[in-house]
Formats: C-alpha cells, sequence, structure tokens
C-alpha cells in the first residue's frame, strides 16, 4: 500500500510542476477537418488525376483566379505523394482517371474596429482621459483593422462511377482553415502540413 501511495504522490508532482501550454501555439498550424462518404469503397479505385493548378477565390470583388507556379506546385505535390504513399496512380486527364481530385484555396478579409480605453458606457473619458475637465478634451478614436483567414478546400470526386449522366459524387473532402500570416511562405508550408494531416486521419483512404 505503501509503494501505490508513493507512485501516486510520484504521478501528481508530475504533473504539478507541467509548464502550462502556451495558447499561442494553438494557432501555429491550420485546423483540419475531413469527412467521407460511408459508402465509398477507397480500395476500388486506382488511378487519379489532379490539376497543376489551384482555384482560388475571395470575398473581394475581382480578386477570384487561378494559382500557378511554385506555389501550386508545392500543394499539388504534397497531394500526390499522399495518394502515391496509398498505392493510387497518377494518370493524365485523358487516360481513364477513376479519382478527380481539385484544390481550392479561399480567402476572407475580415474587418474589426478596437475601442481604446475610456470608453465607459458609450461616454469617453470616464474614468480615464481629461475627467477631471482638462481641456481641449480627449477623444479616443477606434482603430479600424483587417485579418485575413484562410481556408484549403481538397474534393475527391469519384469518376469511376459517374455513368452516362455524368453524375459526380464527392466521396471524401479536406478542409483546413485558420487566420493566415503577412508570410506567403508560412501560409504555404501551413497547406501543406494541412494536407499531410488530413491524409493522415484519414487511414481509409487506400487502394487495394
Amino acid at each position: 500500500m505503501k509503494q501505490v501511495l508513493l507512485l501516486l504522490a510520484g504521478i501528481i508532482s508530475l504533473f504539478g510542476c507541467r509548464k502550462t501550454p502556451d495558447t499561442s501555439q494553438l494557432t501555429n498550424n491550420f485546423i483540419v477537418g475531413t469527412n467521407r462518404d460511408s459508402k465509398a469503397d477507397f480500395g476500388s479505385y486506382k488511378k487519379y488525376h489532379i490539376p497543376d493548378t489551384v482555384a482560388y477565390i475571395s470575398n473581394t470583388p475581382g480578386a477570384d483566379s487561378i494559382i500557378t507556379g511554385v506555389a501550386a506546385a508545392a500543394l499539388v505535390t504534397a497531394v500526390k505523394t499522399n495518394m502515391t504513399a496509398r498505392g493510387y496512380s497518377f494518370v493524365a486527364r485523358n487516360a481513364g482517371p477513376e479519382l478527380g481530385l481539385k484544390l481550392t484555396a479561399l480567402k476572407q478579409v475580415n474587418v474589426g474596429v478596437v475601442y481604446p480605453p475610456g470608453w465607459w458606457g458609450g461616454y469617453w473619458g470616464y474614468p480615464g482621459y481629461c475627467y477631471w475637465g482638462c481641456y481641449p478634451p480627449y477623444y479616443p478614436y477606434p482603430v479600424a483593422y483587417s485579418y485575413n483567414i484562410g481556408d484549403l478546400i481538397l474534393e475527391m470526386i469519384d469518376l469511376k462511377n459517374s455513368g452516362t449522366n455524368h453524375n459526380l459524387t464527392r466521396i471524401w473532402i479536406l478542409q483546413a482553415g485558420g487566420v493566415l500570416s503577412s508570410t506567403s511562405q508560412t501560409n504555404l508550408d501551413l497547406s501543406v502540413n494541412a494536407i499531410n494531416q488530413g491524409f493522415t486521419q484519414s487511414p481509409y483512404i487506400q487502394s487495394n
């Protein structure tokens, strides 16, 4: 009994000395969510195709476009690497792919307002600046700011069973997102990590 108590005391002291996690680390990576068609047999597919570009959608008028070049290549390569590791073969679009994959990046610009100290119940300066009658009065102007939220969506479409009517079914989706960094390379790294994480948490994606 004495040994058990000593063991419990040791465990309690271990957790008691454990450093509190830094909540700022929660923004180090995108949040990744995946979902699938429960009826899909992922093992029945062999060949897939993914374009070498990424669709870009923004809530800024006229900003929608296609991402090409190094950024698109990094994202597409991440998908290809994971698909190859799961036993799938990449083929050209006209070579009869059984799966189609599509990448879409979304960017939303959000605007907020920060009110400085001193705004109490709608009255400026209480109990802060110039409350005791300083002249001229100080008006704490609100400060506007903006931040960008990004989402990366990877869709897996069943081309094998589309039929003569070409009714396409999405059998898997990955959606990752979070607050974007001001550095493009950081956002690209986060997106690649999100793709890898999406496949990691989807072990059922495996060709027989």
